[in-house]
């Protein structure tokens, strides 16, 4: 059951919004959208939030938190603060992850030297939103690649029902979950009906864009 106090702080800032046609960053569609956007704007919210992703670690025990971009930098630096605010000795560092630049390698790398904080250490990993769970998973098998031990992820909110299996086997811990029912676009019951897609949260406006460009000739 989800903690009525967290829930509280994301009804106060309107960050979960209903009855309307979302597009997520996975594809799919659904009538829900956690607007994560409307939390970071809130640098109080966004920390204590983060107070309460950090709670379940034993601060000495994880050497750095990784987030991947854009929104698990500021969340990486948020729990990596609560951490150290518990730790006796040593410091907990801060890095992010990034998607390859190349044209090419479209995973979660390492650059600007973060990757010689990875090896050997133990690693807590960020994540605001989870619907596949996928970039989270990505992110965990860059920090292994890298030699790092993925002690768990933490995340704002778990919206697609991920498991740890879906995430490499890594214990999952996530402020609230909200198992949303979510569609492909084929059998989405919203674009059936016809109902307008919101382009002003979600991907909805790229995911016009797409179809706008698929049909002219």
């Amino acid at each position: 059951m989800n903690d009525p106090r967290i829930m509280q702080k994301f009804a106060d800032v309107n960050a979960i919004v209903t009855e309307s046609h979302f597009v997520y960053t996975s594809g799919r569609h659904s009538s829900v959208y956690v607007n994560k956007d409307a939390l970071y704007v809130h640098p109080g919210v966004i920390s204590a939030l983060c107070q309460e992703m950090a709670r379940p670690y034993e601060a000495e025990q994880i050497d750095v938190v990784v987030g991947p971009v854009l929104g698990g930098i500021v969340l990486s630096q948020w729990v990596a603060h609560h951490l150290n605010a518990r730790r006796t000795s040593g410091e907990t560092l801060a890095v992010f992850a990034e998607k390859g630049s190349d044209g090419v390698d479209k995973h979660f790398i390492f650059t600007r030297g973060y990757d010689a904080y990875l090896p050997g250490k133990n690693i807590l990993i960020v994540e605001d939103i989870l619907t596949t769970g996928g970039s989270a998973k990505q992110a965990i098998e860059a920090v292994r690649q890298q030699g790092g031990n993925v002690v768990g992820l933490t995340v704002l909110c778990n919206r697609g029902n991920v498991q740890p299996a879906d995430v490499g086997n890594v214990p999952l811990h996530a402020l609230i979950e909200l198992p949303l029912q979510t569609y492909t676009e084929e059998e989405c019951p919203f674009c059936a009906q016809g109902v307008p897609i919101n382009t002003r949260l979600g991907k909805g406006k790229a995911f016009l864009a797409r179809q706008k460009a698929a049909i002219q000739p």
